[in-house]
């Protein structure tokens, strides 16, 4: 049994989603069992991307002869990285860290320009806090507690977004050509803008004419996520994956028929399409419209790339009709609601990070959200922008490396401790001496009002 065990939680914001820009601020509790002779404790806030997979290949060996061998493909980047020694110093001497309960505030800033979080099946783009104690002739415990970074992506910022999706596209099938009675599938779709966020619904309209003899045994529509890893090592390689995130089963259209349908596909909380932040992983969306025949036929499909903002459109938040027209001009739209933060719908995973996170998601199209429900699990809101979405992010310095540890003691002492001091409770409420407004812990100063949390034992965030 582990004779450490840490929780790290966030101030004001228990599922830990933050935007590029806010500021990460929490606090570290770290319970031992018994007395460790370590070097430091530190903690770092860090924003980071990895690529890795493998794949079979046949080499040469000095021979001249082929073997298979296995090749790894990798690649990685850095987007900031902030961290302080709340105790001891790097390669310091040895100390003594007693038995008990240790608590450390930390803070940082996330950058404005760092990526969304993701977790694919070949990388991810992750963001954490690590605490670590460097033990002597020993190997360190290690606990990390990922967040969730949001990239603000305002969807009315670039006017093709509004634009509706219009296509038609047709198919004849060889033995109506042959025998050249029957005419050909002719699949009309049309959606009223293209580009959306998670929660809305892409209200869709579909016309099939099915002048051939071929059964159309259903009409799909889908939205399809494609996601793009590129390696560095030991060369430059893409590896590609496409998945479904959502679907809706309209219907048949037998031969000599014609059917039409006014239906919708709500989005789930998916990863928005990336943009310039990352240059490892890349994220695309593309909706289809499939009408289905048998194999040897073909189906006939029709593609429309398709834009995930994190800040809808505002017209497409008022737009609960069946799309039979071209949405009407003029700024006719409610303000939008705060979005809800929902873990990520896909079961990809890179490697063993189990982390979800998590995305806005507006359910405002005429639902709960536009009717008054608003959200309860989001990051804290400061003083909001003019669309009432996101936060404003903290004013801060731009430079070409990330300011180091914006983790500050609040009253350092004026010697550094023999040994750090744990926190001991008489009851379960701590109250601290009337002449002591503050206890010093490992150099930071406690409030005398705070209480720890209690140790969850189904927690995640363990020794390693």
């Amino acid at each position: 049994m582990p004779s450490s065990k840490c929780t790290i939680t966030f101030d004001n914001n228990p599922f830990g989603v933050y935007y590029a820009g806010q500021i990460v601020s929490g606090t570290a509790e770290l319970v031992t069992t018994r007395p460790k002779t370590i070097r430091s404790i530190s903690i770092t806030i860090s924003g980071f991307a990895e690529v890795r997979w493998t794949e079979d290949t046949t080499k040469q060996d000095a021979q001249g002869n082929k073997e298979k061998a296995i090749e790894t493909y990798s690649a990685s980047e850095i987007y900031y990285s902030t961290d302080k020694y709340v105790y001891g110093q790097s390669a310091g001497s040895q100390l003594e860290l007693p038995a008990g309960k240790y608590v450390f505030p930390f803070q940082g800033t996330v950058p404005p320009n760092a990526p969304t979080s993701f977790n694919g099946a070949w990388g991810q783009i992750q963001h954490e806090v690590t605490l670590v104690i460097d033990r002597v002739m020993r190997y360190n415990n290690i606990f990390k507690q990922p967040y969730s970074v949001v990239s603000p992506f305002d969807l009315n910022l670039n006017p093709v977004h509004g634009k509706p999706l219009h296509k038609i596209e047709e198919k004849t099938f060889c033995w109506s050509f042959c025998c050249g009675n029957k005419g050909p599938m002719v699949m009309t779709a049309k959606t009223s803008f293209g580009a959306f966020a998670p929660g809305q619904k892409i209200r869709f309209h579909i016309v099939l004419d099915n002048q051939s003899d071929v059964h159309c045994y259903d009409v799909k529509v889908r939205l399809m996520k494609k996601v793009i890893y590129t390696s560095r090592s030991p060369e430059t390689k893409i590896k590609e994956t496409e998945i479904k995130v959502a679907d809706n089963h309209c219907g048949e259209v037998v031969k000599l028929n014609k059917a039409e349908f006014n239906e919708y596909l709500r989005i789930p909380s998916t990863t928005p399409t990336s943009l310039e932040s990352c240059s490892i992983i890349k994220v695309s969306y593309t909706l289809k419209f499939i009408a289905k025949v048998s194999r040897i036929h073909g189906d006939l499909i029709i593609e429309f790339p398709m834009t995930i903002g994190t800040v809808p459109i505002y017209a497409s938040t008022t737009d609960p009709e069946p799309i039979t027209s071209q949405p009407s001009r003029g700024p006719a739209f409610k303000p939008l609601p705060p979005p809800m933060f929902e873990e990520d719908v896909r079961s990809e995973q890179f490697e063993s990070n189990t982390f979800k996170p998590r995305y806005p998601v507006f359910l405002n199209d005429g639902d709960a959200a536009l009717n008054g429900t608003t959200a309860s699990n989001g990051p804290p809101a400061p003083p909001p922008t003019t669309n009432n979405l996101y936060p404003t992010p903290q004013p801060m310095a731009v430079t070409p490396n990330p300011p180091r540890a914006a983790i500050t003691p609040s009253a350092p002492p004026s010697a550094p401790p023999s040994a750090p001091t744990a926190i001991t409770q008489s009851s379960n409420k701590k109250t601290a001496p009337t002449h002591q407004p503050s206890v010093e812990v490992l150099g930071f100063s406690i409030p005398p009002d705070y209480e720890p949390t209690e140790n969850d034992p189904t927690s995640n965030i363990g020794w390693k």
